[in-house]
């Protein structure tokens, strides 16, 4: 398996649902190429961060202080 073709099943792996013909494959690039299971161990964790986060959406008030905050550091960091 080259550097793409793993990088185009990286989702499918991080997921688990890797097809059972590519795993043999999948993992052995994995063992053989250091930047790819970098790049696959930073999606892997990417993943687990995103699904610790909170599913609910902000308030609308919440929304609003969160932009202001934003738009005035925009402003501090754009003076600088």
């Amino acid at each position: 398996m080259t550097c793409q073709e793993a990088i185009d099943v990286m989702g499918d792996a991080v997921e688990q649902r890797l097809a059972p013909e590519v795993q043999p494959g999948f993992d052995e690039h994995m063992d053989e190429c250091r930047p790819c299971a970098t790049y696959f161990q930073h999606l892997v964790l990417t993943r687990g961060v995103l699904r610790g986060l909170p599913g609910e959406r902000p308030s609308h008030a919440q929304r609003d202080e969160l932009l202001r905050r934003f738009r005035r550091r925009a402003g501090e960091s754009s003076r600088e």
